[in-house]
């Protein structure tokens, strides 16, 4: 919902309230330092003062057409995902060792998704290729031909449509986080990537809806660390976390049992984190924080732990401990370096300085290689599979949090999706409730265009402007669901 449609109620909540509840410029130290929210041992930030820096935001973006509003006309719910006009799909690599026709309906694929689409008929099977043209997905017809489409024609489950909601079923080293990030500008994107027996399980859950799930949609549990100014987990937690635990605080129909279920600063330890889990049930979890990233010269060490959240006293949170909680049913939000995984290339290494900790951080993460995160992977992939996980491939970036020239808080697409879409709009689909955070991005990168033009004609600040327009894109572009987008919140009632 807009911002300025949801209704507080008065006053200020004592669960939230702090002298640090507010965001302000005097947070930021030096425009020229990047932070980000990853871990390796040191507050991990890079110097932006070099010709490197600058020559990297001059490098063109592909420029968006200008979109229709994906929410028009009234008459059409995208929220009723069962719609032929709207539409459920599944996206897996292509191959040439099958008949086109076996492929029109999935014949290729494995027993749990063969099944996924028989319950979810009519749905289209569509093929990535890495010889297409970006943006496009072939389709093949009964017949054996092929069209590869774009998300800008039909859409829905008819002939030469593409649904709005598609489940990427492979990892990110058969179909790349780059076709994930592609295509949820224009349509709400989840991917699963579990072996058999795990997809077997939730697919399952999926298609049953959770039965007999324990979790309280009434009981969120928002979880912030604070290592203090100027480290970014405090602008962590005043932009977002606070932000989106005062609204579930406020709620006019006073929905939200909040006492116990904002753990923060001091009370961040991954012990009690585990604590509350159990002890709440809760349908939506939400956890800001460091991501790990160390040890910087030890790849397959880094992989074990890549982007599990660091807490209060920075100790990783231990996945062997978190597995005393049920996890079925609830759906997860992380906002840390890497909580969803690594790609083999990061978007930003030329942006700082070589000797840095960012640099020298980005470089480590990227010698992961392209991969899903373990804590998404023993969530939904559990003997109780979660039902979706939200989180980052690569770091996240503090100008992402709040503009680094007025200071404005730029989260508000987030809470708007997970209190407003996910909670209070009759429970979206969380792949629809994401989608204002995605929309936005095309803004972002004409602003990069515009830049560029102005670099031309020498226009003072553009060169800033277009490293800064094209950073915030590419990090609101890396935010990826992990799990099916037509899921909804749960609740044991």
């Amino acid at each position: 919902l807009p911002a300025g449609e949801r209704a507080r109620a008065p006053g200020v909540n004592p669960l939230t309230a702090s002298p640090n509840t507010e965001t302000s410029r005097a947070d930021t130290d030096d425009p020229l330092v990047l932070r980000a929210n990853a871990w390796c041992g040191a507050e991990v930030v890079g110097a932006l003062n070099d010709a490197a820096s600058l020559e990297w935001g001059e490098r063109p973006e592909p420029r968006p057409r200008a979109t229709r509003d994906d929410r028009a006309p009234l008459a059409l719910d995208l929220s009723q995902w069962r719609d032929p006009r709207v539409g459920w799909g599944l996206v897996v690599p292509d191959r040439d060792d099958c008949p086109p026709a076996d492929k029109a309906i999935g014949l290729d694929l494995c027993e749990p998704l063969q099944t996924l689409l028989r319950r979810r008929a009519p749905a289209p099977v569509l093929r990535w290729r890495a010889d297409l043209p970006e943006g496009r997905l072939r389709r093949y017809a009964p017949d054996g031909s092929a069209a590869d489409l774009n998300l800008r024609g039909a859409r829905g489950t008819g002939a030469l449509a593409v649904p709005y909601y598609l489940l990427i079923a492979a990892g990110p080293t058969q179909i790349p986080w780059r076709v994930q990030y592609r295509l949820q500008t224009e349509a709400f994107v989840g991917r699963l990537d579990l072996e058999r027996n795990a997809l077997a399980r939730y697919v399952d859950a999926l298609l049953s809806d959770w039965p007999r799930s324990r979790v309280r949609r009434s009981r969120p549990l928002i979880w912030a660390t604070d290592h203090g100014h100027p480290d970014i987990t405090r602008l962590m937690r005043k932009t977002l976390a606070e932000q989106l635990a005062r609204e579930f605080a406020d709620d006019r129909e006073h929905e939200f049992e909040m006492d116990g279920g904002v753990l923060i600063e001091r009370e961040a330890t991954g012990a009690r984190l585990i604590q509350a889990l159990i002890e709440r049930d809760p349908a939506f979890v939400m956890t800001s924080s460091h991501g790990s990233t160390s040890p910087l010269d030890d790849t397959a060490a880094m992989r074990a732990t890549l982007g599990l959240p660091v807490d209060q006293a920075r100790q990783r949170l231990a996945l062997g401990e978190l597995a005393r909680w049920d996890a079925y049913g609830t759906i997860w939000y992380a906002h840390a370096c890497c909580s969803a995984g690594a790609d083999g290339a990061s978007n930003f290494s030329d942006i700082v300085a070589a000797r840095s900790t960012l640099r020298e951080t980005l470089d480590a993460i990227a010698r992961v290689g392209a991969a899903q995160a373990p804590l998404p992977s023993a969530l939904l992939g559990g003997a109780r599979p979660a039902r979706a996980f939200v989180g980052h491939v690569e770091p996240t970036f503090d100008w992402t949090l709040r503009d680094p020239i007025t200071g404005q808080r730029n989260t508000e697409s987030l809470i708007d999706a997970f209190y407003g879409g996910l909670h209070r709009t009759g429970s979206w689909p969380i792949g629809l409730a994401l989608h204002a955070h995605f929309h936005a991005i095309s803004g972002l990168l004409l602003d990069h265009a515009d830049a560029l033009q102005q670099i031309a004609a020498s226009i003072p600040g553009a060169r800033e402007r277009a490293r800064r327009t094209k950073l915030i894109a590419l990090d609101r572009l890396a935010l990826v669901l992990l799990g099916d987008p037509t899921v909804r919140l749960g609740d044991s009632g």
